[in-house]
């Protein structure tokens, strides 16, 4: 592709580089700009030469980061603090993809089996029957009843054994972060075997005298109802608004009466999902004549047969709905899945990300280790992971070259992940720009005083751009908090969008 022009930009404004490190809680070794392979230098300065508006100014607290290269001739065309390390939030997204992608390949499908161990006689089974999980973030209740209905096409009504449910190809874990809320359905547990993102629908109607409460297993079709996760009312008024206890084979939740109001849903997350998945199955399975006991949950025996499949729908379609709708528990049964198949059984999140960051380390060319680029999960949902704006553009350059085909929305763009990242808008009315002609897709980061954008720019003229903007001020941040400070992150996104503005409209002129 032609390049319209070469000229290079300078740091934006000198009024940034005052905004201190220290203001959101990164300490003076993450200031410093890592070891490693730097991105060529930028070319002879002609920026004096363009017309343009002034910079945008930071009119959110704390400290924001970024830089925004050439794709094609690896030249910087802006950066601030672009070696600071920052919590990037759903951005760290964009790393797990590549990983998953690279060590899985994009037509990998997750299988889910139902087997058996032992003889099936006059319908009934002398021996035990096994759901086993394959890891598929996205196996729902619907997906069951196709395991159940294959499990009954076999001849199986009764079971003269145990019925199993087993999660063990990967670790099980309560949560992804224990810094969230307890009630968040966003960071649920996590299992090699998995039900409707391991989560259960709350749904309550307080009208009248006919008050009810009830939990499903909801899925796009089926909904029926689950006993081992139960939600009661709390006895004390001023009880938390939910509180979670493991009794015995139950889950229950509490819930405070001031929440149990008019008629309302919501989601709730599920801590043991084996056996959730496992007594899903087995509801389905007696709707469908096969009578099986209590799951209970352990491995499945050697050499026991396979009777029943279901395959999840191709990698690359799954992380493109990770990526839209930012699902937490895809991005981390994804990146553990990845890791397994590079070689590494990582029994916990942390060292799952750990694999994946000597990966990125090795594909974009910088030093295992560098502090600019310390994942702790695959999702981005802790503020303890650190990526700086130059590691991470520098991992989407080095991948975005090897792409031969180009993107299929936007054929200025290469393809591969591109093509799996949503539009974003820059348009403003009071700003002459050619928009129509402007391509940016890209990746966002939302967490309380933690926001991030990173993804690829095609300007009008042709020039194909690769960037990170980061913005933190964690100093403000409050572990477990509900809500999201709206004027903060507004702020944020407001000088996201005028920054890459001012980037295209100085590179056209």
């Amino acid at each position: 592709m032609l390049l319209a022009r070469r000229g290079a930009i300078t740091t934006i404004a000198a009024a940034f580089v005052a905004l201190a490190v220290a203001g959101f809680g990164i300490g003076a070794a993450g200031a410093a700009g890592p070891a490693g392979s730097p991105v060529p230098p930028p070319r002879p300065d002609r920026s004096a030469q363009l017309a343009v508006a002034p910079a945008p100014a930071q009119r959110h607290s704390g400290a924001s980061g970024w830089i925004v290269i050439d794709l094609d001739s690896g030249e910087v065309i802006d950066q601030h603090l672009a070696d600071t390390p920052f919590a990037p939030a759903s951005v760290a997204k964009l790393p797990t993809t590549l990983y998953a992608l690279d060590r899985l390949g994009p037509e990998h499908r997750f299988e889910t089996r139902v087997a058996i161990a032992g003889e099936l006689r006059g319908g009934t089974l002398e021996g035990d029957l096994i759901l086993i999980g394959g890891g598929d973030p996205e196996l729902d209740t619907d997906d069951l009843l196709v395991l159940v209905s294959q499990v009954a096409e076999h001849g199986l009504r009764r079971l003269g054994g145990r019925f199993l449910v087993d999660g063990s190809a990967g670790p099980r874990l309560a949560e992804i972060d224990s810094g969230q809320p307890v009630d968040a359905a966003y960071n649920p547990s996590l299992s090699g075997l998995n039900l409707n993102f391991n989560r259960v629908r709350l749904k309550w109607d307080a009208r009248g005298a006919a008050q009810t409460l009830r939990v499903s297993a909801k899925a796009n079709r089926l909904d029926p109802e689950v006993a081992g996760v139960r939600v009661v009312l709390a006895s004390t008024p001023g009880a938390p608004m939910f509180s979670h206890a493991l009794i015995g084979r139950a889950e229950v939740w509490r819930m405070s009466p001031s929440g149990f109001r008019g008629k309302g849903a919501r989601w709730l997350p599920v801590r043991r999902p084996e056996l959730y998945a496992g007594e899903v199955f087995q509801s389905l399975a007696e709707a469908n004549g096969v009578i099986l006991d209590p799951a209970q949950m352990g491995p499945a025996p050697e050499g026991a047969g396979v009777i029943a499949r279901h395959q999840s729908r191709p990698l690359r379609s799954m992380l493109r709905g990770m990526l839209r709708y930012s699902t937490n528990l895809t991005a981390e049964l994804a990146g553990l899945a990845a890791s397994r198949a590079g070689g590494v059984e990582p029994a916990t999140l942390a060292a799952s990300a750990a694999a994946m960051n000597a990966w990125a380390a090795e594909a974009a060319g910088f030093t295992p280790g560098d502090p600019g680029f310390r994942l702790v999960n695959h999702s981005g949902l802790s503020t303890t992971s650190r990526v700086s704006p130059r590691r991470l553009v520098e991992l989407l350059a080095a991948m975005a070259r090897r792409q031969a085909e180009p993107n299929k929305r936007h054929p200025r763009l290469p393809g591969g992940l591109t093509d799996l990242l949503r539009d974003y808008n820059v348009a403003a009315r009071s700003i002459a720009l050619d928009t129509s002609h402007l391509d940016i897709v890209a990746k966002t980061g939302t967490m309380d005083y933690v926001r991030g954008l990173a993804g690829f720019i095609a300007t009008p003229s042709g020039r194909r751009l690769v960037f990170a903007i980061f913005s933190n001020d964690l100093e403000r941040r409050v572990e477990g908090a509900r809500r999201i400070d709206r004027r903060w992150m507004a702020r944020a996104r407001v000088f996201e969008r005028s920054l890459i503005r001012h980037w295209v409209r100085r590179l056209e002129g």
